[in-house]
């Protein structure tokens, strides 16, 4: 399949994460709408054809070398331990949350999980502290405010979250599995 080459923007930190002052989107008719999503999600479908394409090739890489060492099993295992963290409920949520916007408090993370409960999500959030992903960022007020958000670590983690969770739910939408993209469940 030939597409044109499609690429986002990814120059300015502002590209990235709406800053807290950021204007409201403006209001648009549904047809406006259901034009920009079918645009924007041509946009994201070329871009994440040619991401897997080039990680293709670089991972294809990888895995030669890695079985050059004769020892795939302990390979395997490593990587296994590696992805460990986020196999534990809720952490991917909350690095996509902390993804879509940062800083955010204790308390805006508990409701944008529904679900989650308070000990779970501290558990969760000193996890991800530990490993060096999430910073705590404690204000010497009263009362006290604590303040989460990504370490540099944690970024990079989040940018590569945000393709594989387009990719899965453009494919969902294609095969039916699941409502348009763009609109949130009811």
């Amino acid at each position: 399949m030939d597409r044109a080459r499609t690429s986002i923007p990814t120059d300015t930190k502002a590209s990235r994460r709406p800053s807290k002052k950021s204007k409201p989107a403006p209001s648009r008719s549904a047809a406006e709408q259901d034009a920009l999503n079918t645009h924007m999600i041509k946009r994201l479908d070329a871009f994440l054809d040619e991401l897997a394409e080039g990680h293709r090739k670089a991972m294809d890489q990888v895995v030669t070398w890695l079985t050059g060492y004769g020892d795939l099993d302990r390979e395997v295992k490593l990587s296994v331990g590696a992805l460990n963290p986020f196999m534990q409920k809720w952490t991917i949520e909350i690095c996509f949350l902390l993804r879509m916007k940062e800083p955010r408090r204790f308390h805006e993370l508990k409701e944008g999980l529904p679900g989650i409960g308070s000990r779970t999500l501290s558990q969760r959030l000193r996890e991800l502290e530990a490993q060096g992903f999430v910073r705590r960022t404690v204000f010497a007020q009263v009362p006290v405010r604590v303040e989460y958000g990504f370490t540099p670590k944690g970024a990079r983690l989040g940018d590569l979250f945000l393709p594989i969770i387009a990719h899965l739910r453009i494919s969902a939408w294609r095969e039916g599995l699941g409502r348009s993209p763009t609109k949130a469940p009811a």
